[in-house]
Protein backbone atom coordinates (compact mmCIF):
# COMPACT_ATOMS: atom_id res chain seq x y z
CA UNK A 1 0.00 0.00 0.00
CA UNK A 2 1.62 3.30 -1.12
CA UNK A 3 0.98 6.87 -0.15
CA UNK A 4 -0.39 9.21 -2.80
CA UNK A 5 1.31 12.58 -2.35
CA UNK A 6 -1.53 14.36 -4.17
CA UNK A 7 -4.08 13.06 -1.66
CA UNK A 8 -2.34 14.85 1.22
CA UNK A 9 -3.60 18.21 -0.06
CA UNK A 10 -7.25 17.10 -0.04
CA UNK A 11 -9.40 18.77 2.61
CA UNK A 12 -10.61 16.32 5.32
CA UNK A 13 -14.16 17.62 4.72
CA UNK A 14 -14.19 16.84 0.99
CA UNK A 15 -16.73 14.14 0.04
CA UNK A 16 -15.19 10.79 -0.89
CA UNK A 17 -16.24 9.34 -4.24
CA UNK A 18 -17.49 5.77 -4.34
CA UNK A 19 -16.09 3.61 -7.11
CA UNK A 20 -18.17 1.32 -9.31
CA UNK A 21 -16.89 -1.67 -7.39
CA UNK A 22 -17.62 0.06 -4.10
CA UNK A 23 -21.15 0.81 -5.28
CA UNK A 24 -21.70 -2.88 -6.02
CA UNK A 25 -20.52 -3.81 -2.53
CA UNK A 26 -22.79 -1.19 -0.92
CA UNK A 27 -25.84 -2.36 -2.89
CA UNK A 28 -25.01 -5.95 -1.93
CA UNK A 29 -24.92 -4.92 1.73
CA UNK A 30 -28.25 -3.11 1.25
CA UNK A 31 -29.79 -6.30 -0.14
CA UNK A 32 -28.47 -8.23 2.87
CA UNK A 33 -30.05 -5.67 5.20
CA UNK A 34 -33.40 -5.90 3.39
CA UNK A 35 -33.52 -9.66 4.06
CA UNK A 36 -32.24 -9.47 7.64
CA UNK A 37 -34.45 -10.08 10.68
CA UNK A 38 -34.57 -6.40 11.84
CA UNK A 39 -35.90 -5.24 8.45
CA UNK A 40 -37.99 -8.13 7.11
CA UNK A 41 -41.03 -7.19 9.18
CA UNK A 42 -41.23 -3.47 8.29
CA UNK A 43 -41.98 -2.47 4.71
CA UNK A 44 -41.75 1.23 5.57
CA UNK A 45 -38.27 0.87 7.09
CA UNK A 46 -37.13 -1.17 4.08
CA UNK A 47 -38.46 1.44 1.69
CA UNK A 48 -36.89 4.31 3.62
CA UNK A 49 -33.44 2.67 3.84
CA UNK A 50 -33.43 1.64 0.16
CA UNK A 51 -34.46 5.16 -0.91
CA UNK A 52 -31.84 6.91 1.23
CA UNK A 53 -28.96 4.63 0.19
CA UNK A 54 -29.83 4.79 -3.51
CA UNK A 55 -30.15 8.59 -3.62
CA UNK A 56 -27.01 9.04 -1.52
CA UNK A 57 -25.03 6.94 -4.02
CA UNK A 58 -26.49 9.06 -6.82
CA UNK A 59 -25.46 12.27 -4.96
CA UNK A 60 -29.09 13.39 -5.27
CA UNK A 61 -29.21 15.71 -2.25
CA UNK A 62 -32.43 17.36 -3.42
CA UNK A 63 -34.27 14.06 -2.97
CA UNK A 64 -33.00 13.63 0.60
CA UNK A 65 -35.20 16.31 2.16
CA UNK A 66 -37.88 15.45 4.67
CA UNK A 67 -40.93 16.53 2.64
CA UNK A 68 -39.58 14.92 -0.55
CA UNK A 69 -38.99 11.62 1.26
CA UNK A 70 -42.45 11.79 2.84
CA UNK A 71 -43.99 12.16 -0.60
CA UNK A 72 -41.85 9.58 -2.42
CA UNK A 73 -41.66 6.86 0.24
CA UNK A 74 -44.74 7.31 2.41
CA UNK A 75 -47.24 8.72 -0.09
CA UNK A 76 -47.77 12.05 1.65
CA UNK A 77 -48.98 15.05 -0.43
CA UNK A 78 -46.11 17.07 -1.94
CA UNK A 79 -46.93 20.08 0.27
CA UNK A 80 -47.82 18.27 3.49
CA UNK A 81 -46.92 19.87 6.84
CA UNK A 82 -43.91 18.00 8.27
CA UNK A 83 -44.46 19.52 11.73
CA UNK A 84 -47.91 17.91 11.92
CA UNK A 85 -46.84 14.60 10.35
CA UNK A 86 -43.32 13.55 11.50
CA UNK A 87 -43.45 10.18 9.68
CA UNK A 88 -40.02 10.66 8.06
CA UNK A 89 -38.29 11.57 11.33
CA UNK A 90 -39.92 8.68 13.16
CA UNK A 91 -39.03 6.13 10.48
CA UNK A 92 -35.46 7.46 10.25
CA UNK A 93 -35.03 6.93 13.99
CA UNK A 94 -36.53 3.45 13.69
CA UNK A 95 -34.16 2.56 10.82
CA UNK A 96 -31.16 3.72 12.89
CA UNK A 97 -32.22 1.37 15.71
CA UNK A 98 -32.70 -1.55 13.30
CA UNK A 99 -29.29 -0.91 11.73
CA UNK A 100 -27.76 -1.00 15.21
CA UNK A 101 -29.52 -4.32 15.94
CA UNK A 102 -28.25 -5.85 12.69
CA UNK A 103 -24.60 -4.86 13.11
CA UNK A 104 -24.50 -5.80 16.77
CA UNK A 105 -25.60 -9.30 15.82
CA UNK A 106 -22.62 -9.87 13.48
CA UNK A 107 -19.59 -11.82 14.59
CA UNK A 108 -17.23 -9.98 12.27
CA UNK A 109 -17.15 -6.58 10.59
CA UNK A 110 -18.62 -6.69 7.08
CA UNK A 111 -16.97 -5.23 3.97
CA UNK A 112 -19.08 -2.09 4.38
CA UNK A 113 -21.26 -0.73 7.16
CA UNK A 114 -24.24 1.52 6.29
CA UNK A 115 -25.32 4.19 8.77
CA UNK A 116 -27.66 7.22 8.73
CA UNK A 117 -26.31 9.87 11.15
CA UNK A 118 -28.85 11.66 13.38
CA UNK A 119 -29.98 14.98 11.93
CA UNK A 120 -29.40 13.84 8.36
CA UNK A 121 -31.11 11.73 5.73
CA UNK A 122 -27.88 10.93 3.89
CA UNK A 123 -26.36 7.49 4.24
CA UNK A 124 -22.76 7.13 5.42
CA UNK A 125 -20.61 4.14 4.40
CA UNK A 126 -17.79 2.75 6.57
CA UNK A 127 -15.39 0.38 4.83
CA UNK A 128 -13.74 -2.51 6.68
CA UNK A 129 -11.60 -4.19 4.01
CA UNK A 130 -8.66 -5.96 5.71
CA UNK A 131 -8.09 -8.01 2.56
CA UNK A 132 -7.08 -4.87 0.64
CA UNK A 133 -4.16 -4.16 2.98
CA UNK A 134 -0.75 -5.80 3.01
CA UNK A 135 -0.68 -5.38 6.82
CA UNK A 136 -2.85 -7.66 8.95
CA UNK A 137 -3.35 -5.02 11.64
CA UNK A 138 -4.72 -2.35 9.26
CA UNK A 139 -8.37 -1.96 8.35
CA UNK A 140 -9.63 0.50 5.79
CA UNK A 141 -12.38 2.83 6.95
CA UNK A 142 -13.95 5.31 4.55
CA UNK A 143 -16.94 7.54 5.31
CA UNK A 144 -18.73 8.89 2.29
CA UNK A 145 -20.13 10.51 0.42
CA UNK A 146 -21.27 12.70 3.33
CA UNK A 147 -18.04 13.11 5.30
CA UNK A 148 -14.72 11.47 6.26
CA UNK A 149 -13.85 10.34 9.78
CA UNK A 150 -10.34 11.34 10.92
CA UNK A 151 -8.32 10.31 13.94
CA UNK A 152 -4.66 10.79 15.03
CA UNK A 153 -3.88 7.32 13.62
CA UNK A 154 -5.20 8.06 10.14
CA UNK A 155 -2.94 8.64 7.16
CA UNK A 156 -4.09 9.48 3.61
CA UNK A 157 -3.69 6.60 1.17
CA UNK A 158 -5.10 5.48 -2.16
CA UNK A 159 -6.45 2.02 -2.84
CA UNK A 160 -7.09 0.35 -6.20
CA UNK A 161 -10.40 -1.50 -6.38
CA UNK A 162 -10.81 -4.37 -8.89
CA UNK A 163 -12.01 -1.98 -11.63
CA UNK A 164 -8.79 0.08 -11.21
CA UNK A 165 -10.73 3.18 -10.08
CA UNK A 166 -9.22 5.09 -7.18
CA UNK A 167 -11.28 5.81 -4.05
CA UNK A 168 -9.88 8.09 -1.30
CA UNK A 169 -9.61 6.19 1.98
CA UNK A 170 -7.66 6.40 5.22
CA UNK A 171 -5.74 3.58 6.88
CA UNK A 172 -6.66 3.30 10.55
CA UNK A 173 -4.40 1.43 12.91
CA UNK A 174 -6.38 -0.79 15.27
CA UNK A 175 -4.84 -3.18 17.81
CA UNK A 176 -7.16 -6.05 16.88
CA UNK A 177 -10.66 -7.02 15.78
CA UNK A 178 -12.03 -6.86 19.32
CA UNK A 179 -11.07 -3.20 19.80
CA UNK A 180 -12.56 -2.30 16.41
CA UNK A 181 -15.78 -4.18 17.18
CA UNK A 182 -16.17 -2.50 20.57
CA UNK A 183 -15.70 0.89 18.95
CA UNK A 184 -18.38 0.07 16.40
CA UNK A 185 -20.80 -1.16 19.07
CA UNK A 186 -20.24 2.01 21.10
CA UNK A 187 -20.91 4.14 18.03
CA UNK A 188 -24.07 2.21 17.21
CA UNK A 189 -25.28 2.50 20.81
CA UNK A 190 -24.80 6.29 20.70
CA UNK A 191 -26.68 6.47 17.41
CA UNK A 192 -29.53 4.38 18.85
CA UNK A 193 -29.78 6.52 21.99
CA UNK A 194 -29.77 9.70 19.93
CA UNK A 195 -32.52 8.25 17.77
CA UNK A 196 -34.63 7.33 20.79
CA UNK A 197 -34.18 10.82 22.24
CA UNK A 198 -35.24 12.33 18.93
CA UNK A 199 -38.34 10.15 18.82
CA UNK A 200 -39.33 11.18 22.35
CA UNK A 201 -38.92 14.87 21.49
CA UNK A 202 -41.04 14.52 18.37
CA UNK A 203 -43.69 12.51 20.21
CA UNK A 204 -43.94 15.21 22.89
CA UNK A 205 -44.17 17.95 20.27
CA UNK A 206 -46.87 16.03 18.42
CA UNK A 207 -48.77 15.45 21.66
CA UNK A 208 -48.71 19.16 22.50
CA UNK A 209 -49.73 20.14 18.99
CA UNK A 210 -52.61 17.66 19.13
CA UNK A 211 -54.43 19.59 21.88
CA UNK A 212 -54.45 22.73 19.69
CA UNK A 213 -55.97 20.76 16.84
CA UNK A 214 -58.49 19.21 19.25
CA UNK A 215 -59.66 22.68 20.27
CA UNK A 216 -59.95 23.83 16.64
CA UNK A 217 -61.20 20.53 15.24
CA UNK A 218 -64.83 21.68 14.72
CA UNK A 219 -63.63 24.42 12.37
CA UNK A 220 -60.91 22.33 10.74
CA UNK A 221 -63.39 19.58 9.85
CA UNK A 222 -65.66 21.93 7.95
CA UNK A 223 -65.07 21.80 4.17
CA UNK A 224 -65.72 25.53 3.84
CA UNK A 225 -63.13 28.29 4.42
CA UNK A 226 -63.26 29.91 7.83
CA UNK A 227 -64.64 33.44 8.05
CA UNK A 228 -62.55 35.69 10.30
CA UNK A 229 -64.65 38.63 11.48
CA UNK A 230 -62.81 41.54 13.07
CA UNK A 231 -64.45 44.54 14.66
CA UNK A 232 -63.44 48.16 14.18
CA UNK A 233 -63.24 50.87 16.81
CA UNK A 234 -65.63 53.80 16.95
CA UNK A 235 -63.63 56.75 15.61
CA UNK A 236 -64.61 60.26 14.47
CA UNK A 237 -62.37 62.17 12.10
CA UNK A 238 -62.16 65.91 11.52
CA UNK A 239 -63.62 66.83 8.13
CA UNK A 240 -61.25 67.70 5.31
CA UNK A 241 -62.33 71.36 5.28
CA UNK A 242 -61.75 71.85 9.01
CA UNK A 243 -58.42 69.97 8.94
CA UNK A 244 -57.14 71.96 5.95
CA UNK A 245 -58.07 75.28 7.55
CA UNK A 246 -56.52 74.32 10.87
CA UNK A 247 -53.35 73.21 9.05
CA UNK A 248 -53.06 76.53 7.25
CA UNK A 249 -53.69 78.52 10.41
CA UNK A 250 -51.01 76.60 12.33
CA UNK A 251 -48.57 76.01 9.45
CA UNK A 252 -49.14 72.24 9.43
CA UNK A 253 -49.79 71.82 5.70
CA UNK A 254 -47.12 69.12 5.44
CA UNK A 255 -48.84 66.94 8.07
CA UNK A 256 -51.87 66.00 6.00
CA UNK A 257 -54.56 65.08 8.54
CA UNK A 258 -52.23 63.35 11.01
CA UNK A 259 -52.27 65.89 13.86
CA UNK A 260 -54.38 66.63 16.91
CA UNK A 261 -56.20 69.98 16.82
CA UNK A 262 -55.67 71.89 20.04
CA UNK A 263 -59.17 71.81 21.52
CA UNK A 264 -59.31 73.79 24.75
CA UNK A 265 -62.01 73.33 27.40
CA UNK A 266 -64.16 76.09 25.83
CA UNK A 267 -63.56 75.14 22.20
CA UNK A 268 -66.59 74.11 20.19
CA UNK A 269 -66.87 72.46 16.78
CA UNK A 270 -69.88 72.15 14.56
CA UNK A 271 -71.12 68.61 13.91
CA UNK A 272 -70.47 69.16 10.20
CA UNK A 273 -66.78 69.40 11.09
CA UNK A 274 -66.69 65.79 12.33
CA UNK A 275 -67.68 62.57 10.60
CA UNK A 276 -67.61 58.89 11.67
CA UNK A 277 -65.04 56.52 10.15
CA UNK A 278 -66.62 53.03 10.32
CA UNK A 279 -64.57 49.96 9.33
CA UNK A 280 -61.43 52.06 9.18
CA UNK A 281 -59.56 51.76 12.46
CA UNK A 282 -58.65 48.53 14.24
CA UNK A 283 -56.89 48.50 17.60
CA UNK A 284 -53.28 47.32 17.56
CA UNK A 285 -54.13 44.42 19.89
CA UNK A 286 -56.86 43.24 17.50
CA UNK A 287 -54.45 43.47 14.56
CA UNK A 288 -51.98 41.30 16.47
CA UNK A 289 -54.80 38.84 17.29
CA UNK A 290 -55.70 38.60 13.59
CA UNK A 291 -52.02 37.99 12.75
CA UNK A 292 -51.81 35.14 15.29
CA UNK A 293 -55.04 33.62 13.96
CA UNK A 294 -54.04 33.83 10.30
CA UNK A 295 -50.56 32.37 10.82
CA UNK A 296 -51.91 29.40 12.79
CA UNK A 297 -54.78 28.63 10.44
CA UNK A 298 -52.27 28.74 7.59
CA UNK A 299 -50.02 26.34 9.48
CA UNK A 300 -52.98 23.99 9.97
CA UNK A 301 -53.80 24.32 6.25
CA UNK A 302 -57.26 25.79 6.87
CA UNK A 303 -58.42 28.26 4.18
CA UNK A 304 -59.92 31.51 5.48
CA UNK A 305 -61.36 34.88 4.54
CA UNK A 306 -60.91 38.09 6.56
CA UNK A 307 -63.90 40.42 6.80
CA UNK A 308 -65.01 43.43 8.83
CA UNK A 309 -68.00 42.65 11.04
CA UNK A 310 -70.22 44.99 9.01
CA UNK A 311 -69.26 43.12 5.84
CA UNK A 312 -70.56 39.73 6.95
CA UNK A 313 -74.14 38.48 7.26
CA UNK A 314 -75.76 36.13 9.75
CA UNK A 315 -76.59 33.81 6.85
CA UNK A 316 -72.87 33.48 6.05
CA UNK A 317 -72.06 32.76 9.69
CA UNK A 318 -74.72 30.06 9.87
CA UNK A 319 -73.29 28.32 6.81
CA UNK A 320 -69.54 28.80 7.37
CA UNK A 321 -67.13 28.14 10.27
CA UNK A 322 -66.43 31.50 11.88
CA UNK A 323 -63.79 33.12 14.08
CA UNK A 324 -64.97 36.30 15.82
CA UNK A 325 -62.15 38.63 16.93
CA UNK A 326 -63.02 41.46 19.32
CA UNK A 327 -65.63 42.17 21.98
CA UNK A 328 -67.60 45.40 22.15
CA UNK A 329 -66.08 46.56 18.86
CA UNK A 330 -67.46 43.51 17.02
CA UNK A 331 -71.29 43.56 16.67
CA UNK A 332 -71.29 39.88 15.63
CA UNK A 333 -69.60 38.89 18.88
CA UNK A 334 -72.10 40.85 20.96
CA UNK A 335 -75.07 39.34 19.14
CA UNK A 336 -73.93 35.70 18.96
CA UNK A 337 -72.66 35.42 22.53
CA UNK A 338 -75.24 37.52 24.40
CA UNK A 339 -77.23 34.45 25.54
CA UNK A 340 -74.26 32.41 26.76
CA UNK A 341 -73.40 31.98 30.42
CA UNK A 342 -70.55 34.53 30.48
CA UNK A 343 -71.47 37.72 28.65
CA UNK A 344 -70.54 41.41 28.43
CA UNK A 345 -72.78 43.74 30.40
CA UNK A 346 -71.12 47.14 30.06
CA UNK A 347 -67.82 48.50 28.83
CA UNK A 348 -66.00 47.19 31.92
CA UNK A 349 -68.13 44.30 33.26
CA UNK A 350 -68.66 40.59 32.57
CA UNK A 351 -71.63 38.81 34.17
CA UNK A 352 -72.31 35.17 35.07
CA UNK A 353 -75.86 34.39 33.92
CA UNK A 354 -76.27 31.30 36.11
CA UNK A 355 -74.88 32.99 39.21
CA UNK A 356 -75.86 36.67 38.97
CA UNK A 357 -73.93 37.52 42.13
CA UNK A 358 -70.74 36.73 40.21
CA UNK A 359 -69.32 39.52 38.06
CA UNK A 360 -65.87 40.57 36.90
CA UNK A 361 -65.31 44.31 36.77
CA UNK A 362 -62.43 46.12 35.10
CA UNK A 363 -61.01 48.92 37.23
CA UNK A 364 -59.54 51.80 35.25
CA UNK A 365 -56.08 52.97 36.32
CA UNK A 366 -55.46 56.56 37.38
CA UNK A 367 -53.22 57.35 34.40
CA UNK A 368 -55.73 55.96 31.87
CA UNK A 369 -53.25 53.26 30.80
CA UNK A 370 -54.62 49.73 30.71
CA UNK A 371 -53.17 47.63 33.53
CA UNK A 372 -55.57 44.68 33.32
CA UNK A 373 -58.29 43.21 31.13
CA UNK A 374 -60.81 40.37 31.01
CA UNK A 375 -61.64 38.18 28.04
CA UNK A 376 -64.14 35.46 27.11
CA UNK A 377 -63.24 32.54 24.86
CA UNK A 378 -66.37 30.87 23.43
CA UNK A 379 -66.46 27.75 21.26
CA UNK A 380 -69.79 26.56 19.86
CA UNK A 381 -70.04 23.25 18.02
CA UNK A 382 -72.04 22.94 14.80
CA UNK A 383 -75.75 22.28 15.20
CA UNK A 384 -78.58 21.82 12.77
CA UNK A 385 -78.80 25.02 10.78
CA UNK A 386 -75.54 26.48 12.14
CA UNK A 387 -71.78 26.07 11.73
CA UNK A 388 -69.03 25.98 14.37
CA UNK A 389 -67.91 29.28 15.86
CA UNK A 390 -64.98 30.40 18.01
CA UNK A 391 -64.96 33.83 19.64
CA UNK A 392 -61.95 35.55 21.27
CA UNK A 393 -63.26 38.71 22.89
CA UNK A 394 -61.73 41.02 25.45
CA UNK A 395 -63.25 43.99 27.20
CA UNK A 396 -60.32 45.78 25.56
CA UNK A 397 -57.73 45.06 22.89
CA UNK A 398 -55.27 43.39 25.26
CA UNK A 399 -57.86 40.88 26.42
CA UNK A 400 -58.63 39.96 22.82
CA UNK A 401 -54.94 39.40 22.05
CA UNK A 402 -54.36 37.32 25.19
CA UNK A 403 -57.43 35.16 24.45
CA UNK A 404 -56.19 34.55 20.89
CA UNK A 405 -52.75 33.54 22.08
CA UNK A 406 -54.38 31.20 24.62
CA UNK A 407 -56.34 29.17 22.03
CA UNK A 408 -53.16 28.53 19.99
CA UNK A 409 -50.81 27.84 22.93
CA UNK A 410 -50.28 24.06 23.48
CA UNK A 411 -49.02 24.54 27.04
CA UNK A 412 -51.99 26.69 28.14
CA UNK A 413 -54.49 24.35 26.49
CA UNK A 414 -52.83 21.35 28.16
CA UNK A 415 -53.27 23.07 31.54
CA UNK A 416 -56.93 23.67 30.70
CA UNK A 417 -57.33 20.05 29.57
CA UNK A 418 -56.00 18.65 32.85
CA UNK A 419 -58.85 20.30 34.79
CA UNK A 420 -61.59 19.87 32.15
CA UNK A 421 -63.99 16.97 31.71
CA UNK A 422 -62.62 14.17 29.55
CA UNK A 423 -65.03 14.70 26.67
CA UNK A 424 -64.54 18.48 26.42
CA UNK A 425 -63.59 18.07 22.75
CA UNK A 426 -67.19 17.11 21.93
CA UNK A 427 -68.81 19.92 23.91
CA UNK A 428 -69.44 23.65 23.78
CA UNK A 429 -67.30 25.68 26.16
CA UNK A 430 -66.49 29.10 27.52
CA UNK A 431 -63.25 30.13 29.25
CA UNK A 432 -63.02 33.39 31.21
CA UNK A 433 -59.54 34.95 31.49
CA UNK A 434 -58.07 37.68 33.66
CA UNK A 435 -55.12 39.43 32.02
CA UNK A 436 -52.50 41.70 33.52
CA UNK A 437 -51.13 44.40 31.21
CA UNK A 438 -47.64 45.88 31.59
CA UNK A 439 -45.97 48.35 29.23
CA UNK A 440 -48.81 47.90 26.74
CA UNK A 441 -48.23 44.14 26.57
CA UNK A 442 -50.62 41.50 27.95
CA UNK A 443 -49.30 38.71 30.15
CA UNK A 444 -50.67 35.17 29.59
CA UNK A 445 -54.26 35.12 30.78
CA UNK A 446 -55.22 33.43 34.06
CA UNK A 447 -58.25 31.16 33.84
CA UNK A 448 -60.82 32.38 36.41
CA UNK A 449 -63.92 30.48 35.26
CA UNK A 450 -64.86 27.68 32.84
CA UNK A 451 -68.23 26.48 31.58
CA UNK A 452 -68.54 23.29 29.49
CA UNK A 453 -71.88 21.95 28.26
Amino acid sequence: MTRNSEMESVSPQAPTPVSIEGRKIILGQLETLMESAPFRGSQQCRGFLSYVVTHTLNSDDGSLRERVIGNAVFGRPPDYDTSDDPVVRLRASEVRKRLAQFYQSLEQIPAVTIQIPPGSYKATFFWGRADLSSHDEEHLVVAGPERQLLSPLEAPVSVTFPNNELTAVHAVKTPNWRVSTRWLWALLAIVALAGIAGVLVHVEQSRQERVVRDFWQPLLMSPKPALISVGSNAVYRVSDEVADQYGRDHHLEGSGMEFFPDLGPDTTMRSSGMHPAPDSFVALGDVAAISVTVSNLTRMQKPFQERFSNDISFAEIRSSPTVLVGGFNNPMTRELTKNLRFYFVSRNRIQDRERPEHAWVLRASQDAHDTEDYAIISRLLPQEGSSPMISVAGLGQYGTLAATEFVFDPQRLREFERSAVKDWRQRNLQILLHIKVSDFKPAPGEVVAVHIW
